[in-house]
């Protein structure tokens, strides 16, 4: 997918998006008369999981009725684009990706990021340690599983790797019986599976650290209009979401009996793995500044993604975020 075709597919998205949210007759889930529980619904990007943990944590542990809000968390999974479906009313909030949702604006789409989740960006590439690997700029020559996606796009040119044989991202079999492939993983859950699976010549590229791409992962955002008209629905939702995570390693149970009955193929040691690895690397979920973000974060992604073409060279970052519900 090159970037004529992302922004091109955005645009298409934006208006159908803006034509839904017209005839919808305004946003969900702003509940019942005054006094009245309102009603607020999170739509995830994939399948339930412990990345998404904040957000499951808020639902099972009932974090939102104190301030007057029922919260329900809807889970993603193939064909589910969080952020077109949150722009068209059909949900409040999204669970989604900072690059994403800066591309999605800046083709139209009047959305708005409100809290982060993980602070730091998960994503990395797994590689067999035979093959020499040692930086993303050995990637040339192999062949690359990867979703199509902002981050590749930025690696790519960053590391000039041109010289790349990329398909469409397979099961981990695959990885394992070609010795020459490196594939896209999530550092949260792919090394506990690869080892599960007896393979232990395997390295792992970070993203963040070692491709120096730092975009927010799995974080809130919701409307302009929405956190305009419902300001208390936003700020207890986030507030929930961030006390949501907190309350997901503190006590994992309530999280997990949720993620798995939502998600009937989830793996419950894949659920352990990912929440100890919060436990013990307290730079991933951000430790007490979870859900924040910063100005400088957003600002060095934007710059990013207009190296590689991705943004309009005079867009105004400021407009993608707000810091306004973070205590």
């Amino acid at each position: 997918m090159n970037r004529k075709t992302v922004i091109a597919g955005f645009a298409g998205i934006a208006a159908l998006a803006l034509t839904l949210t017209g005839c919808a007759g305004g946003d969900s889930g702003s509940g019942g008369g005054e006094g009245s529980s309102k009603e607020a619904t999170i739509l995830t990007n994939w399948f339930a999981q412990a990345e998404q943990g904040g957000y499951w944590a808020a639902e099972a542990e009932g974090l939102a009725e104190a301030e007057g809000v029922d919260l329900t968390v809807t889970q993603g999974g193939p064909g589910i684009q969080t952020i077109p479906q949150v722009a068209a009313g059909e949900a409040d909030f999204g669970v989604g990706n900072a690059d994403e949702v800066l591309v999605a604006i800046d083709s139209g789409l009047p959305i708005v990021a409100v809290a982060a989740g993980p602070a730091k960006n998960l994503q990395c590439m797994a590689y067999h340690e035979s093959t020499g690997i040692k930086g993303f700029e050995d990637l040339n020559g192999h062949t690359v599983a990867r979703v199509p996606s902002p981050y590749w796009d930025y690696i790519r040119d960053s590391f000039k790797l041109d010289d790349v044989n990329e398909i469409n991202i397979g099961d981990l079999a695959s990885f394992q019986n070609d010795q020459n492939m490196v594939t896209q993983c999530f550092l949260t859950s792919e090394p506990f599976i690869i080892e599960k699976m007896g393979m232990t010549d395997v390295g792992f590229l970070s993203v963040a650290d070692d491709g120096g791409y730092n975009a927010y992962q799995n974080l809130l955002f919701t409307t302009k209009r929405f956190a305009d008209e419902n300001p208390e629905t936003v700020q207890a939702v986030v507030d929930a979401s961030v006390e949501g995570w907190k309350a997901m390693l503190e006590d994992p149970t309530a999280t997990k009996e949720l993620i798995l009955k939502t998600n009937s193929d989830g793996d419950p040691e894949v659920f352990d793995y990912t929440v100890d690895l919060f436990k013990t690397d307290e730079s991933l979920l951000g430790g007490d500044e979870v859900g924040q973000m910063t100005d400088e974060r957003w600002e060095e992604l934007s710059k990013q993604l207009i190296s590689i073409g991705l943004l309009s060279e005079d867009f105004d970052v400021s407009k993608a975020y707000t810091t306004e519900f973070l205590k």
